[in-house]
């Protein structure tokens, strides 16, 4: 299974780095320095916070606020439905806000949320009877 890493621009790592943390994500401390955190979402995906200085070097243009301009909604799934409000509730109390309410449906709850510089985030659960391979 190949490994998926999200670099994500950030202006102040030590305060999205707590707030990954109290989402309950843990940081690889051996791809971290000053500049940038490596969250580990599971074995596979790996958020790599980085600040906004150095995040510039590695993309062509302007560095976009997500706070203002957001293109991207980054997904997890979670395991049972009560997860997506637990890891909701989490974020909201590391300062958090909710997201826009996402429309409901017997084999689906979702629940969204932004990091501390606007990146979207969205809680998914599906039941698996209904999802499509």
């Amino acid at each position: 299974m190949p490994m998926l890493f999200v670099t994500l621009p950030v202006q102040d790592l030590p305060a999205s780095r707590a707030f990954y943390e109290a989402l309950g994500f843990s940081v690889n401390q051996h791809s971290s320095d000053e500049h940038t955190a490596a969250v580990v979402l599971d074995d596979n995906i790996v958020v790599r916070l980085l600040v906004r200085d150095a995040f510039a070097d590695l993309v062509a243009g302007d560095v976009a606020d997500p706070a203002h301009h957001p293109t991207v909604v980054h997904s997890l799934t979670v395991p049972d439905r009560a997860d997506v409000d637990e890891l909701v509730a989490k974020a909201v109390a590391a300062g958090s806000r909710p997201g826009v309410p996402a429309p409901e449906d017997a084999s689906t709850h979702t629940g969204s949320f932004t990091d501390p510089d606007g990146h979207a985030w969205q809680a998914l659960w599906m039941d698996q009877l209904h999802v499509v391979n």
